[in-house]
């Protein structure tokens, strides 16, 4: 594209919008050139890309890079709802009958941690979207299972220490690697197949490269061109996005700040070459800084991640907290509360 990118650019795009008539609270259909970042520009004023994935999955399917003309969008209303439908207060579902009174439910303790808006932070309604995603669906494992869920926010502690110790029975929300493809794997993400189970996918994002708008790299498909470059990966962030855009220690400098914060005036300061991170938290970040137009995401180089709950395989539970939490997560996949949760998570975040 022959423009400045901003954060807000989050989806792969090749074309120019062939259509105009993009409104909240309808149903659009996609036309030649459209792509799910120009949709919403034209639909919001503002790229939420994710929004609309999140509300067409079932069309769109798992890659959000790629959509065809002619599907048809559900542009949800601002209230996050969908066209045509009434906005309804979450409803939690027993998910099975109540044990006899003698019976003592299973505890399980959930470690998550603040400052990855708007997904984990105390500071969010309801301890921001995913928090909020992992409660409905434990909540639809009560009288069986009750849930506890603590912030520790030293980030690196969870998985260094706090799992593998089984002072907690699982820790979210963490990429989950491929664990299929160990050839494709670093070093960071084979210590995460080797040492935890993974939950079912409780959300999926879009991570990728953030570069100074004015760099070239902001523009290039090629990521060897990152060589030699200094990027930055908040400590206790997974590198498996890194890892898939084949660059190691070996062709790149890291910078690891413990706020993500850092990597943003790092690199408008010119010490950062690039940043990693999913999208949605770099472009709060970049806005609560004042630094929006002074950066911008690489349309080229982007990855779906999968956010799972993990458990150390240390855990002589760890099986059965596995299965409780993709139970729960498949009842509220089920029963609609899933869309309904990201939907009122969604909402609060943006009218703060």
């Amino acid at each position: 594209m022959s423009k400045k990118l901003t954060l807000a650019s989050l989806i792969v795009a090749a074309g120019t919008a062939a259509a105009s008539a993009q409104e909240a609270c309808s149903i659009y259909t996609v036309q030649p050139g459209d792509t799910l970042s120009v949709i919403a520009r034209q639909a919001y004023g503002s790229i939420s890309f994710q929004r609309l994935w999140n509300a067409n999955r079932d069309v769109i399917g798992a890659n959000p890079n790629i959509i065809a003309a002619g599907m048809k969008l559900s542009l949800p209303c601002t209230d996050g709802s969908l066209p045509g439908a009434v906005a309804a207060p979450v409803k939690t579902t027993q998910a099975a009958p109540a044990p006899a009174s003698d019976t003592v439910p299973t505890k399980i303790r959930l470690v998550t941690g603040s400052d990855y808006p708007p997904f984990t932070d105390e500071g969010l309604e309801g301890g921001g979207i995913y928090t909020q995603i992992v409660r409905a669906a434990m909540d639809t494992m009560e009288p069986r299972y009750e849930t506890d869920i603590v912030f520790v926010n030293d980030w690196g502690s969870h998985l260094e220490t706090l799992l593998p110790s089984v002072a907690f029975d699982g820790a979210f929300p963490w990429l989950r690697p491929d664990c299929d493809s160990p050839e494709t794997l670093t070093e960071n993400s084979k210590f995460r197949c080797d040492n935890f189970l993974h939950s079912d996918p409780y959300y999926e994002i879009v991570s990728g490269v953030i570069t100074r708008s004015d760099d070239p790299l902001a523009k290039t498909s090629d990521s060897t061109e990152f060589f030699g470059k200094t990027i930055c990966l908040p400590d206790g962030y997974t590198d498996a996005v890194i890892g898939a855009l084949g660059l190691t220690e070996e062709t790149v400098t890291f910078f690891r700040p413990t706020n993500p914060d850092e990597c943003f005036t790092g690199m408008v300061a010119g010490d950062v070459d690039a940043v990693t991170l999913e999208f949605v938290q770099a472009e709060d970040i970049a806005q609560r800084l004042g630094v929006s137009d002074q950066v911008a995401a690489n349309e080229n180089l982007t990855v779906v991640n999968v956010l799972a709950v993990f458990v150390s395989k240390n855990n002589p539970n760890g099986p059965e907290v596995i299965a409780a939490l993709n139970e729960g997560l498949a009842n509220i996949r089920k029963n609609g509360e899933w869309f309904n949760t990201v939907r009122a998570g969604y909402a609060a975040y943006y009218q703060r």
